[in-house]
């Protein structure tokens, strides 16, 4: 079962598993640790019964895209738990997401931050990665620039773009 929810109506059951998947998952990374997040909007879940079987965050934010202001969703804390591995939940949720964020939430694009390993997954499902282009992000110390793999998911039909800045006009997801 696939479910869709605001993030600030889940109950404070569900926000505190999935809080704990993600410290599961990122909390030994050091780049994650020394950073502030920004707090999703949205969730997007699939169900194994009653057990959650993998899930991703959605922030909408108002990005700088080469000097232009767009609607961006911003997925990010696409994580299975290990017991659910391998059966295609992630790329379930991913495709949902989609649809949900082009013609329900009305943005312009999808972006994620995403490491080197996963840049063929997210291929796969239609994002692709941008060279050359700086992306700012803010930080209680100030602005920041992120130096690793930046992906974008377009509207069905949209041509790619190429853009050179992007600032995320926050903090990241």
């Amino acid at each position: 079962m696939m479910k869709t929810e605001a993030y600030s109506s889940l109950s404070a059951a569900t926000r505190a598993v999935l809080e704990q998947y993600v410290e599961e998952e990122f909390g030994q990374v050091p780049f994650v640790q020394e950073r502030e997040w920004a707090r999703p909007d949205w969730v997007l879940l699939a169900y194994e019964g009653d057990a959650i079987a993998t899930f991703c965050h959605v922030v909408l934010r108002e990005v700088s895209i080469d000097g232009q202001t767009y609607k961006v969703a911003g997925i990010n804390n696409v994580i299975t738990p290990k017991a659910y591995r391998g059966k295609g939940y992630a790329s379930q949720v991913l495709r949902q997401a989609a649809p949900f964020i082009f013609s329900q939430l009305g943005c312009a694009y999808g972006l994620l931050l995403c490491a080197d390993a996963l840049l063929p997954f997210y291929s796969r499902l239609g994002w692709y990665s941008l060279s050359n282009c700086t992306l700012y992000y803010h930080q209680p110390t100030g602005e920041q620039l992120y130096d690793s793999n930046t992906m974008l998911l377009l509207p069905p039909g949209q041509q790619p773009i190429r853009p050179q800045h992007i600032h995320l006009n926050g903090l990241p997801w």
